[in-house]
């Protein structure tokens, strides 16, 4: 009971509360008819206050009631709700007039779509149809009010499904695309380097005893591919840690400096003003840092970073960028993104990614990086 109690669900109670207001009304005529004797009063009200505690405790300890499944324990709060609300009805006349769109909208929220709304739709007609046997002096006045307050409840409750769902499958393709991206590192780190290390070390073994210099060369290669599978290793740790530009920015500072590289990048505070355009940054920054990485031979890299442009560059020897250095398909995907890509290579290499043709009024920007660079 105690631990039932102190995971009560504050934020459901709260937008189920509001409701509640609406029968105000209905309390105040109780209170301020004077036909009623102060002992009815008391009673009317106190059966209101009941039915609104009810109602909220459905919400906020939906567990609190022992049941095999949730539609039992439903079940269960109806009947609670029914007590007060039939109370009501024989001291008052057709209050379920008043009270038949909670009931509604405790079915509608509380149990999945396909049996809530349904459930609730039943219980709108069955409280109409009770008033029109009961009180039919009431029944045109008050039951279309009924009808349409329990149909905006259905609605409701299927428009907050809708978009439940709409949520869960996105959650579904986020995590599919995160296992993807995981197989992919791994497949990188495990199925390229460690096959090009296992066989320069076979290879060194080989050449140990005849050529010593050729076997310290390749030796010498296998520490450096051991080197950069390691960054490549702890970028990727970090990456699935934080799956933001944030982390991609962190993600390369544990690559770069694992492969002795100094990191001049800006701080997770810029990365936050991309905006829409933060999961290409990432894209851009992980393909141009895993390039600089594997090829360059660098011993600095810098990262410019604004909402509209990104900029990566480094201060290895001058080479010829290849399609197969990791960056085949990047001025594609930026090109369908709406931006533009130049990778140059005068002095040092730099691969910039600008999300608006520079004009009299931007060309002059420069993007914020986190250390000047000469």
């Amino acid at each position: 009971m105690k631990q039932r109690l102190k995971d009560f669900d504050w934020i459901s109670v709260g937008f189920a509360g509001i409701w509640l207001v609406f029968l105000a009304h209905p309390l105040s005529r109780v209170l301020t008819n004077p036909t009623y004797s102060p002992v009815v009063k008391l009673l009317g009200a106190s059966l209101i206050l009941l039915f609104c505690f009810i109602y909220l405790l459905s919400y906020g300890a939906n567990s609190l009631l022992p049941a095999t499944n949730q539609l039992i324990r439903t079940l269960g709060w109806t009947l609670l709700l029914l007590l007060p609300a039939l109370g009501l009805t024989f001291l008052f006349g057709p209050w379920l007039l008043y009270v038949s769109s909670y009931l509604v909208a405790v079915w509608a929220f509380q149990m999945p779509p396909r049996v809530g709304l349904p459930v609730g739709a039943l219980i709108a007609f069955i409280s109409a149809f009770c008033i029109f046997l009961w009180f039919p002096h009431t029944y045109s006045a008050g039951v279309l009010g009924t009808l349409l307050g329990s149909g905006f409840v259905l609605m409701m409750a299927y428009l907050v499904a809708q978009c439940e769902k709409r949520s869960a499958h996105r959650q579904e393709l986020l995590h599919a695309k995160l296992s993807e991206d995981i197989a992919r590192d791994v497949h990188d780190i495990l199925g390229h380097s460690l096959t090009i290390i296992k066989i320069k070390a076979e290879l060194a073994v080989a050449l140990a005893q005849t050529q010593p210099e050729r076997a310290h060369h390749e030796m010498h290669q296998v520490a450096q591919l051991s080197s950069t599978a390691l960054a490549e290793a702890r970028a990727a740790v970090t990456r699935i840690k934080s799956p933001s530009l944030a982390g991609e920015l962190e993600a390369a500072r544990r690559a770069l400096e694992t492969a002795q590289i100094k990191a001049h990048l800006p701080t997770a505070e810029i990365a936050q003003t991309v905006g829409t355009n933060e999961t290409l940054f990432s894209w851009v920054l992980r393909e141009a840092i895993t390039n600089v990485v594997r090829h360059s031979n660098a011993s600095d890299c810098w990262v410019s970073l604004s909402p509209k442009h990104i900029e990566i560059s480094d201060n290895g020897p001058h080479t010829q960028i290849q399609a197969g250095n990791g960056l085949t398909g990047l001025a594609q995907r930026v090109e369908e993104a709406g931006g533009t890509l130049r990778i140059t290579t005068d002095g040092r290499t730099r691969v910039l990614v600008s999300m608006m043709d520079f004009s009299p009024t931007t060309a002059n920007h420069q993007p914020t990086t986190a250390n000047h660079q000469p």
